[in-house]
């Protein structure tokens, strides 16, 4: 059963209490846990690399928690089910995992995990990502409970596929992670080989709505950016060529975006669109936008796309779009 997972507990109060971690790992070795790592328990460790540096780890992990939830998407991708995960609090999860995701005990969320939580899974291995925005010690402390490996977060979003691979590899799945990204990347070529003459003539935009009267138009190396330009989709001036996350416009600049052929925007695992992005679709200056007038403005979900998986989520999507733009 997964623990009760107390908001608000201190780091520094549950790792200084007297036995705290010894007795919560007790109790979590009582539990049971889905595969993990490459097979038997056997003994042996190996060292990766991290984002502090190279951290021996078992040879083959066999109780996982995840500090981070698109982590724990790359470890599903290959069939390595964790014994903790930080909640989903952005996109939503691949319909695909939601049922094993909702089995998995939660530890808290990434920007506030819940250490009492995660030792109470009496974890072999600690696996997430250093985000900038995350205490400097997050490492440390959480190396109190068990080896502990921060992937490097990457300087664009787009990044996400090669940090899935390197948490193949630190879990002992790398030719695992190599058949996802290899199934992923026959996938991209199809689309862009059945495609090819529209997609040599159009250009496209993503967009999500945001706060105090903006939005963003995000660029080929954002989420879903990557996965469009693998598949040979070129953007529109305003993103083309850009590094990082996305620009910000404000609604009245939404006519920056008049040179695109096609818009998508920003939609939920299941389709759903969020408040600051159905507010943006309804602005009258973003509604005179070209693609918007003459009825090529789409939903695509997986927009936040951050594991292979999802990856193909979004080509075969988009497959269903482009022969609803051919005659542009």
């Amino acid at each position: 059963m997964a623990p009760n997972v107390r908001a608000g507990l201190s780091r520094r109060g549950f790792l200084a209490g007297t036995g705290g971690v010894a007795a919560a790992l007790a109790l979590g070795a009582c539990g049971g846990g889905g595969e993990s790592g490459g097979g038997g328990g056997g003994g042996g460790t190996r060292t990766v690399q991290g984002a502090d540096g190279p951290v021996q780890i078992p040879a083959n992990p066999q109780r996982i928690a995840c500090t981070d939830f698109y982590t724990t998407y790359a470890l599903l991708d290959v069939g390595v089910t964790p014994n903790g995960t930080a909640e989903a609090t952005v996109g939503g999860v691949l319909p695909e995992y939601q049922q094993v995701y909702d089995s998995i005990p939660k530890v808290g969320k990434p920007t506030a995990l819940n250490f009492e939580a995660i030792a109470a899974q009496g974890p072999d291995l600690i696996l997430g990502t250093k985000v900038p925005s995350l205490p400097a010690d997050l490492g440390p402390q959480l190396s109190g409970i068990a080896p502990t490996v921060l992937l490097p977060s990457g300087s664009v979003p787009g990044s996400w596929q090669e940090r899935a691979l390197q948490a193949a590899d630190t879990v002992n799945r790398l030719p695992q992670g190599e058949q996802v990204k290899a199934s992923y990347d026959q996938h991209a070529q199809r689309v862009r080989e059945q495609f090819a003459p529209t997609l040599g003539q159009t250009r496209w935009a993503l967009v999500r709505g945001s706060s105090g009267g903006v939005f963003f138009s995000d660029y080929p190396t954002s989420w879903s950016g990557v996965v469009l330009a693998d598949a040979g989709f070129q953007f529109g001036q305003f993103a083309a060529g850009k590094t990082g996350a996305g620009g910000r416009l404000s609604y009245e600049q939404a006519t920056r975006l008049d040179d695109c052929d096609v818009i998508l925007h920003l939609a939920d695992t299941q389709g759903g669109v969020d408040a600051n992005t159905r507010t943006l679709l309804a602005q009258p200056a973003f509604q005179q936008v070209r693609a918007v007038r003459e009825g090529r403005l789409f939903p695509l979900p997986n927009y936040y796309c951050s594991h292979y998986k999802q990856g193909e989520a979004v080509l075969s999507h988009l497959e269903t779009i482009v022969p609803r733009v051919q005659s542009v």
